[in-house]
């Protein structure tokens, strides 16, 4: 899979290909049947495909209050796409400037006279140009005018939960990870490398791996105790990760903390990856530290009997 950063190097390596143009933040399986159903028309069109996204998120340039949180950094979103056979995938530079763009304009200049495109791929609420005005139907009314056929793809359904980033997002800051998982159709996994703490996980006898987060804006799921997988280098251990202000000390900010089982390693400066298994339960504060380290005792062993039933694929 090739990675390109300009248009200029699409137009002369992946002319007349069939594109699926989205943010794609968390690959989720909404995304995933949009790059297979592009995989497929290129397959019996036998021409190149190529993937479309945006670096950074739209969302971060136009100035969108709150900041709009990231399920998936760019690193992580190349690495899930090219577990697909795509040919490319192009890296759009968002800017300001990018974002002044007519959507009629960018149709003609970018998929017509620079790309060529035989055929485009989004899902149904795909919106692009300036101030989001162009949508599926200016697609198919251009596609129309310039020989490009437009596949919208219908909203996905787990249930009542629609598959796409949004409804992830909130279950994920609801603490709903098993529900968020059947939506991303993977684990959630959070990226970071480990710093100083205060040790107070060593005082309680549960030495913690303190998180400092690798990505801007990367979405951390609601405070409380999870099961967890940690991946550190090739090894994957499991692990309790708490999420939160450690309220039985007084301390204010929030700490990203995990307790990894059977392991006594030094891993200060490394960057591990936390993959969310489940919800133990809320952050509370703790009348005392015996009280602490009890529950905490509770917490491992109830870790310990949600992942020995659980089967991990990375």
């Amino acid at each position: 899979m090739t990675i390109l950063r300009s248009l200029d190097e699409a137009a002369v390596h992946f002319k007349r290909s069939v594109i699926a143009v989205g943010n794609f933040d968390g690959m989720h399986l909404g995304h995933r049947a949009i790059i297979e159903k592009a995989i497929n028309r290129a397959g019996i069109l036998k021409c190149p495909c190529l993937i479309i996204t945006f670096d950074p998120h739209p969302q971060h340039v136009i100035g969108r209050q709150p900041t709009l949180a990231i399920l998936t950094p760019i690193d992580v979103k190349i690495k899930l796409l090219s577990t697909y056979d795509i040919d490319a995938v192009l890296l759009i530079p968002f800017t300001l400037d990018f974002a002044q763009i007519e959507a009629k304009s960018f149709v003609e200049e970018v998929y017509v006279k620079k790309l060529c495109i035989q055929e485009i791929i989004v899902g149904g609420s795909h919106n692009f140009g300036r101030f989001g005005s162009g949508d599926v139907h200016l697609l198919e009314s251009m596609g129309a005018k310039y020989s490009f056929k437009t596949h919208i793809f219908p909203p996905l359904y787990d249930g009542e939960d629609t598959v796409n980033s949004s409804r992830i997002r909130g279950l994920l800051t609801s603490g709903h990870i098993k529900r968020a998982a059947r939506l991303l159709g993977y684990h959630y996994k959070i990226s970071g490398n480990v710093v100083s703490g205060t040790g107070r996980g060593t005082q309680l006898q549960f030495p913690t791996a303190n998180i400092e987060a690798k990505a801007p804006y990367l979405l951390i799921p609601k405070r409380g105790v999870y099961a967890v997988y940690v991946h550190i280098n090739e090894d994957v251990f499991q692990g309790v990760m708490n999420i939160g202000t450690r309220p039985t000390f007084g301390a204010g900010r929030v700490f990203y903390e995990v307790h990894i089982l059977d392991f006594d390693g030094d891993i200060y400066h490394i960057q591990i990856k936390v993959e969310f298994i489940d919800r133990i339960r809320d952050e509370r504060r703790f009348s005392s530290v015996h009280e602490l380290k009890d529950q905490i005792t509770k917490d491992v062993c109830k870790t310990r009997e949600i992942l020995s039933s659980f089967s991990l694929k990375e």
